[in-house]
């Protein structure tokens, strides 16, 4: 799928949970954290990747600081069994985007979440919009009511 119809369709998917979103495109591409830091002017840890994983019962959501690394080891023992970084056609299909543009939120079912507690200490964290060279601006008590997000400790600290 096309990135342009991967960012509309995030915008249609959070504009049906009543929130606008205004993705910012970044012609160089934000791959990484780092990237997306620096395009968009701000600290690492402002950026939330939006890490999906398999676990015992299908796919969880890790919404992991951008200086800070998933420790699966924590995440399997807060999930209740092993969990592993899902494959490109495991997260997609989970979540209907691709790996490097996946939004926290707006998938085609809801994914049980865990968010870095670090990211909830900025008034602006920054999210994927549905393709690598896009991002928004969401606040951490939003991005906590939208996914449903519960605030644990599964991170190496960067």
């Amino acid at each position: 799928m096309a990135k342009e119809d991967a960012v509309s369709r995030f915008c249609a998917a959070a504009a049906e949970l009543s929130i606008e979103v205004r993705p910012v495109r970044y012609p160089d591409g934000t791959r990484t954290a780092a990237q997306a830091a620096a395009a968009i002017g701000c600290e690492l840890s402002q950026i939330a990747k939006s890490l999906v994983c398999t676990g015992p019962d299908g796919a969880v959501l890790a919404l992991t600081a951008g200086h800070n690394r998933l420790d699966l080891e924590k995440l399997s023992s807060i999930v209740g069994g092993a969990v592993r970084m899902a494959t490109a056609d495991e997260a997609r299909s989970a979540s209907g985007y691709a790996i490097g543009g996946t939004p926290p939120f707006g998938h085609p079912a809801v994914i049980p979440t865990w968010i870095d507690p670090a990211l909830l200490n900025h008034e602006v964290v920054y999210g994927a919009a549905g393709a690598p060279d896009a991002c928004f601006p969401i606040s951490p008590a939003s991005l906590l009511e939208l996914t449903n997000a519960l605030p644990v400790d599964f991170v190496v600290s960067g």
